[in-house]
C-alpha cells in the first residue's frame, strides 16, 4: 500500500526531530541508524527509504529549517516595505528562531555542513540554492526600487551573502548575551558594510570581503576569534578590512 506524500512527509519530519535529539543525547557518531528507526518508530527498513545515512539526515534537518524560515519571512505581510538591509537581518534572525530548540546540536551539523562549504560538495548546493535565491529576490527588487545601484546579483553578491550567514550562525552558536544581543550587532555590523559596498558598487570589493570574512580568514581562526570578546576581535579584523581598502 502506497503512503500519501502527506504521510511520507510526516514520517520524514518525525526521522529528523528524533535523530536530533538522540544526536544531543548521545552523540553523533555514538547513535545508530536501528535506534532513530525504533525511537521514531518506523521500521529498520522503512528509514532507508528516507535517509540513506546519518549525515543525510542531518541535511535533511538543515534544508528543513531552511524551508520553515522562508515560509515564516513570507508570512510577515509588511515586508515589501522593509529596506534591503531590513530584509536580510530579519532573514538571519527568522532561520535562528527556527534553530533555536536545537540549538546545542548545530555545532555538530555545522561542523560537516562547513567542511563541504570549504569542499565545494555537492551535498550541500540543494540547501544553499533556497537561501541564494531568497537573497536574490531581496536584491533584484532593491535594485527595481532603485534602493540600489543595478549590478550582477546571479552569482557573487548573493555567494557573499552567504558566507556572512555562515559566520553569523557559527558566532550564534557561541554567543552567550542576553537575548543574543551581541549577534545582533554582529550582524548590524557586517550588514552596514556590505550594503555599503552595494552602494558604491564595489563588486571586486565584494568578492575580497567574501574572501576575507570566510574562506581564507575568519573560518580557519574561527576558535580565536569566538574566545573572550569574540564580537571586539571581529570588528577589529573588519575594521583592519576596510582601513587597508
Amino acid at each position: 500500500m502506497k503512503t500519501s506524500k502527506k504521510q511520507q512527509e510526516k514520517t520524514n519530519l518525525k526521522i529528523i526531530e528524533t535523530a536530533v535529539n538522540l544526536f544531543i543525547q548521545k552523540g553523533f557518531e555514538k547513535t545508530t541508524m536501528r535506534e532513530i528507526s525504533r525511537e521514531a518508530g518506523i521500521g529498520d527498513a522503512t528509514i532507508y527509504n528516507y535517509f540513506s545515512t546519518k549525515e543525510r539526515i542531518i541535511w535533511g534537518y538543515i534544508e528543513l529549517r531552511q524551508k520553515q524560515a522562508i515560509i515564516n519571512l513570507n508570512n510577515i505581510t509588511d515586508i515589501a516595505n522593509y529596506s534591503l538591509q531590513e530584509k536580510i537581518h530579519i532573514y538571519f534572525e527568522t532561520i535562528l528562531e527556527g534553530y533555536l530548540p536545537d540549538r546545542e546540536f548545530l555545532p555538530i551539523a555545522f561542523k560537516m555542513t562547513h567542511q563541504s562549504f570549504l569542499t565545494h560538495s555537492p551535498d550541500i548546493k540543494t540547501i544553499n540554492a533556497l537561501f541564494i535565491d531568497q537573497i536574490k529576490l531581496f536584491l533584484n527588487d532593491a535594485i527595481e526600487k532603485k534602493e540600489i545601484p543595478s549590478q550582477p546579483v546571479d552569482m557573487v553578491i548573493p555567494h557573499i551573502i552567504l558566507d556572512l550567514y555562515f559566520i553569523v550562525i557559527l558566532y550564534w552558536t557561541k554567543d552567550s548575551s542576553d537575548k543574543f544581543t551581541q549577534t545582533t550587532e554582529l550582524i548590524d555590523l557586517i550588514l552596514n558594510i556590505l550594503m555599503g559596498v552595494l552602494n558604491q558598487r564595489l563588486i571586486s570589493k565584494v568578492v575580497d570581503l567574501g574572501s576575507f570574512l570566510f574562506r581564507h580568514h575568519l573560518f580557519t581562526q574561527v576558535d580565536s576569534l569566538f574566545k573572550d570578546n569574540p564580537l571586539s576581535k571581529i570588528r577589529t579584523e573588519l575594521g583592519k578590512f576596510v582601513n587597508e581598502k
